[in-house]
């Protein structure tokens, strides 16, 4: 691999880290942060989805952003850059009050999946925004 072809992956990869970091600490102050509650077998799991609907929107902004900037063709770089980017923020996921009071009172396995909510709203976006990129590609043929 040419120096220039690593160059050019590392700006990539970086752009894409550093939009979905600023994006998101642009974005959250805005929205304020909710709890929301799902019942699984009367398992109650508390949700923030204050900083889902952030994190969606970020998604959102950086598609676009990719869309219009970047070379849509390294579709590869661009997901690594949004996976990287992505994992500083999964520090400021919180389960709010609530459901961390309620969690005390309640069953480990239920915690524990409470813990990985971050991590699969991070997988789950990093496939929609590699799904939108095939589609950008084919229709920008």
């Amino acid at each position: 691999m040419k120096e220039t072809d690593f160059r050019g992956l590392l700006g990539t990869i970086l752009f894409s880290a550093f939009t979905v970091i600023a994006l998101f600490f642009l974005l959250q102050p805005l929205v304020p942060g909710s709890t929301e509650t799902l019942v699984v077998n009367t398992h109650k799991i508390y949700i923030n989805f204050g900083w889902i609907k952030v994190y969606g929107g970020v998604l959102l902004i950086a598609f676009v952003l990719m869309v219009i900037f970047m070379n849509k063709q390294r579709v590869w770089p661009l997901l690594i850059g949004l996976v990287l980017g992505s994992l500083p923020l999964i520090e400021q996921y919180r389960v709010p009050g609530i459901g961390q009071v309620m969690n005390v009172f309640s069953q480990a396995a239920t915690v524990k999946l409470q813990d990985y909510i971050p991590h699969l709203a991070v997988l789950l976006g990093a496939l929609v925004v590699l799904v939108l990129l095939k589609i950008a590609n084919r229709i920008f043929k």
